[in-house]
């Protein structure tokens, strides 16, 4: 009966025309019988706009949750307009206006509330008819379900704006394109090359964004060029510069993949490499007149040298791109796949599986973090909390940890070289690092063997190591051996670079060296790797001895406690990010505590130098305006030297070591950090009450 409706109207039409249109209607009602029967199509409907008879068919019934019995009979325009979401109808009704005086196509997009009285996105096309008079007389029309595609887009927005955050902390040129070359999101790097705000270039391609046509095109075709190969290369591109000036910059550019395999863009990074090949033709032109110009040349030669050293990087900062890539993409779909289940449940009034997915999501989110807890390690951004630490005690107090985590089938054997093991480091990160090695080092070894954990102190009071890497001074070295398979020559080059691993897919993340040398390098230290296949492996850990007394191990902030605060303590929270600053006052609130709020180091040194009442700080490091949360917490003591200060950080400058050293306790947070985390902080900086 359902077909038959739909089909007579065009039958009746195609009936009375001649032989040629006749079959034309036909065909055209076949075609929008298969839309209908297909689901693409969920509802047709002829407005008699004199008569405002609206005619519609069962699919459209249900779609506005109307009588089919009225559809079919026909209803007043506003009654249809019932079941508009009250946002969308002035909207609706100002589009349907403008077609009705217009004439011609109409294409509009809004809600509906549908017969489980819930509300789905709805297109709806039609065409207006007018007569001589220029008077609408007939509106037939369909209407689409468009709710998977609204979903799409607002998940590609929300993945746009999380990839764009996490470009803007990676150094040089950062962005990535769409298969037809359109920029999708860049870092702030890629603004200054281009010398225009990210409004102007998002979402189109060089072409339309670059005044040189030419270099344009050039930079698509090798873009195109790559996606169609589907391999990472490593490209030089002339670039003209906003000043005018011309530059070179090397590129490494890899193909977008989807979770199908197919290539959907790609993603790039780039660096000015202008000096370098200025530096090398320069040194050609000096070794034509090399007797006459020799001090010139070595100074050529040095500037030569590290352009060079910084082009060799791209190849690291290429591999770290795609593997941040593959690794953020596969925790988003598990975030991302968790999220609409649980929102497909709260559809359906089911809430037995949202602890599950819940759970799975909030799982993803802590690899994430962990990842780029580990990223900033690597690239020597992590902020460090350096005391004077005893290594040796500091081991011993490991050792039960070490030998819980490596199994029964591995020795432990722990050699104290040195009875003076004073360093300054961040005893929580030198305890992840010394865990690493013996992971790496468990992982080396089939069927069991032993590792031996020694130290030993070494002094370079006034030659240092020839590789530079060190100052003179003295140095506490940690070594962590085993009799394991070892690595040749090959391995060992890459054992450093970031996501390289020898472990199987899914064993290892390939960044537990990186942060190692990470934490060494900004620590004023070195790591080093000695081995050979089947004769083991020795990583040792160079480290600065220092002569202070030490100081207590440092306390984990993994209390979930509530702490319970004395009358009246006042807590100063500042950070310019409204979202963390309404989580902990909230926090707090509940817990009792009376919360001062800043959004800028100003303000909060302001409050700091004043005489209100300040029991605790809590403080972000990254702070706008010149002065950091560090700075602004240095000036603040000054005049509260007993404060205590919890900081909280997700990204730092590197500082020196001795940076966060303050007169009063501190504790550092590294976000994105959980209630139970703040709450150990609270616990461990300030008193409270039973």
């Amino acid at each position: 009966m359902e077909q038959q409706r739909i089909a007579r109207p065009d039958q009746a039409v195609a009936a009375s025309q001649p032989a040629p249109v006749q079959a034309f209607a036909v065909d055209a009602a076949e075609r929008l019988q298969l839309a209908l029967d297909a689901g693409a199509i969920i509802g047709t409907w002829v407005w008699d706009v004199a008569n405002d008879c609206v005619t519609a068919d069962e699919r459209f019934s249900r779609s506005f949750g109307l009588p089919a019995e009225r559809c079919l009979a026909g209803i007043p325009i506003a009654e249809a307009f019932v079941s508009i979401h009250g946002d969308d109808r002035e909207r609706v009704s100002q589009a349907i206006d403008q077609a009705l005086a217009r004439g011609g196509p109409f294409r509009c997009e809004y809600r509906v509330r549908q017969e489980d009285g819930y509300y789905r996105w709805v297109e709806a096309s039609g065409r207006v008819e007018l007569d001589a008079q220029g008077r609408a007389v007939r509106f037939p029309g369909i209407l689409m379900d468009i709710e998977s595609r609204r979903d799409a887009q607002a998940e590609r927005d929300r993945m746009s704006a999380l990839l764009r955050t996490f470009t803007e902390a990676v150094p040089g040129v950062v962005y990535a394109k769409d298969r037809d070359g359109r920029m999708l999101v860049a870092n702030h790097g890629a603004t200054q090359l281009i010398g225009k705000p990210p409004q102007f270039y998002i979402g189109k391609t060089d072409l339309e964004f670059l005044e040189d046509k030419a270099q344009a095109r050039q930079i698509m075709e090798t873009d195109q060029r790559i996606m169609a190969g589907g391999k990472t290369v490593q490209v030089e591109e002339q670039v003209d510069m906003p000043d005018g000036s011309a530059a070179c910059w090397l590129s490494v550019k890899a193909p977008l993949f989807n979770d199908a395999g197919e290539v959907v863009g790609l993603i790039g990074s780039s660096i000015d490499v202008t000096a370098r090949k200025q530096a090398e033709a320069e040194l050609r032109e000096l070794n034509q007149t090399l007797e006459t110009r020799i001090s010139e040349a070595i100074a050529e030669r040095e500037n030569a040298e590290a352009a060079l050293r910084q082009a060799q990087k791209m190849e690291a900062v290429g591999q770290l791109t795609g593997g941040i890539a593959h690794d953020f993409n596969n925790l988003l779909a598990g975030i991302a796949g968790s999220l609409d289940l649980m929102r497909l449940r709260l559809k359906q009034g089911r809430t037995e599986d949202l602890e599950r997915y819940l759970a799975v999501a909030h799982g993803a989110t802590q690899r994430a973090a962990s990842l780029t807890h580990r990223l900033l390690a690597f690239a020597r951004r992590q902020t460090l909390i350096p005391e004077p630490t005893d290594v040796n005690a500091l081991i011993d107090g490991m050792e039960e940890l070490i030998r819980r985590t490596v199994g029964p089938s591995v020795a432990i054997n722990v050699e104290r070289g040195t009875s003076h093991s004073t360093c300054l480091v961040d005893p929580t990160q030198l305890e992840n690092a010394l865990l690493n090695l013996c992971i790496n080092a468990r992982d080396a070894l089939v069927g069991g063997g032993h590792i031996t954990i020694s130290t030993v102190e070494h002094s370079f009071a006034e030659q240092p190591p020839a590789d530079g890497e060190l100052a003179a001074g003295r140095y506490l070295t940690v070594c962590v051996a085993d009799d394991g398979v070892g690595m040749d020559s090959a391995t060992l080059g890459k054992v450093f670079e970031p996501f390289f691993t020898t472990k199987p897919v899914g064993a290892g993340t390939g960044l537990g060296l990186s942060m190692v040398y990470g934490f060494a390098k900004q620590s004023g230290g070195r790591v080093r790797i000695a081995s050979q296949p089947g004769q083991g492996t020795r990583v040792y850990l160079d480290l600065p001895s220092h002569s202070q007394p030490c100081t207590p191990a440092a306390q984990t902030l993994a209390s979930s406690e509530t702490a319970k605060p004395a009358p009246g303590t006042t807590v100063l929270v500042v950070d310019d990010e409204a979202s963390v600053r309404l989580f902990v006052s909230e926090a707090l609130n509940e817990l009792g505590y009376v919360v001062i709020e800043a959004a800028d180091s100003l303000a909060g040194l302001q409050l700091l130098r004043s005489d209100t009442r300040i029991d605790l700080l809590i403080t972000d490091i990254g702070l706008p305006g010149g002065v950091d949360g560090r700075k602004m917490a240095h000036a603040g003591c000054s005049a509260r030297p007993s404060l205590p200060v919890l900081f909280m950080t997700g990204y730092a400058e590197p500082q020196p070591a001795d940076a966060c050293i303050l007169p009063g306790p501190t504790a550092v947070l590294t976000k994105p950090f959980s209630l139970e985390g703040l709450l150990g902080g609270i616990k461990k900086l300030t008193p409270s009450t039973d």
